[in-house]
């Protein structure tokens, strides 16, 4: 979700591509506490991602197609398995957004871009393995992307020209037919400020978190057991640059750095992103 600017985005033809790190030392109980193993030593965890997303952006529509290649290694954890690297699953999206239209669409001048989206679960699933990069299930994501610029023009305007840009996400889980359980649904969040800093470069700070339901069996029973609960909630926070090379090449870097964890790994991850760009008319 850094990359939360569909609200804003151009006419023409993107990829993008990330390369993305998440690091963790800390497993968090339902309280907020660390889980240590038996053995008094910590969880270790480190996934190490590249996501292509190709875009067709049209005046009111956004389309594109994320495709994860990924690396998950865990030490420590007991019944998991060392590491599974490969494909994961495939998320296919669309927007529409009113950038572009009359400006009594456009409330308070905000730009708005609500979404839908399908995950297919493209990535390999064994249930005899703890540690997989596939789901063995189909998703469902609805969100909305919004950004506010306090000036006329692009979102890279003059020096101290500010904005404020976010998204909100919700996944509809479906069940995992090999193992019988539904996983919980989620919300994911984020807002922040950001400032130009001359006609090329964008500077800002994000605070964004998530929250995840219980798991069910399919007869509809809540999961409880053990690490914690099968409920989650992160909140996090970190830095966020955007700087135009050239008018077809633009690179951005994020830092997302966990302040609270519930039920979940409880790290930092690490992002650069590549973007390329084709106006329609090229």
């Amino acid at each position: 979700m850094a990359g939360h600017f569909e609200a804003t985005m151009p006419q023409g033809y993107w990829m993008e591509v990330w390369m993305m790190r998440f690091h963790s030392n800390e497993f968090m109980d339902t309280e907020g506490h660390e889980i240590n193993m038996g053995d008094g030593k910590h969880i270790d965890l480190t996934q190490d991602i590249l996501l292509l997303r190709p875009i067709y952006s049209t005046k009111y529509w956004i389309f594109d197609c994320q495709i994860p290649v990924s690396r998950l290694k865990i030490d420590n954890f007991p019944g998991c398995d060392n590491s599974s690297s490969g494909m994961g699953d495939v998320w296919v999206n669309a927007w529409i957004r009113n950038e572009n239209a009359e400006k009594k669409w456009r409330p308070l001048g905000i730009n708005l871009a609500p979404g839908f989206g399908i995950k297919f679960p493209i990535g390999e699933f064994d249930c005899d393995r703890s540690v997989n990069l596939g789901s063995n299930q189909y998703d469902a994501r609805f969100d909305l992307r919004f950004s506010k610029f306090f000036f006329d023009g692009c979102p890279l305007g003059g020096t101290g020209k500010w904005a404020i840009e976010g998204a909100v996400e919700y996944t509809y889980r479906f069940e995992n037919q090999d193992i019988n359980i539904k996983p919980g649904n989620r919300v994911d969040w984020l807002i922040g400020p950001a400032v130009s800093v001359g006609q090329s470069m964008r500077v800002g700070w994000d605070i964004g978190g998530n929250f995840k339901e219980r798991d069910e069996t399919d007869s509809g029973r809540e999961l409880t057991d053990f690490p914690g609960q099968s409920w989650g909630r992160k909140i996090w926070t970190g830095p966020t640059f955007y700087y135009v090379i050239t008018p077809q090449i633009y690179l951005s870097a994020y830092a997302a750095i966990d302040i609270d964890a519930r039920n979940q790994a409880k790290g930092a991850l690490y992002y650069l992103r590549w973007i390329f760009y084709w106006p329609k008319n090229s």
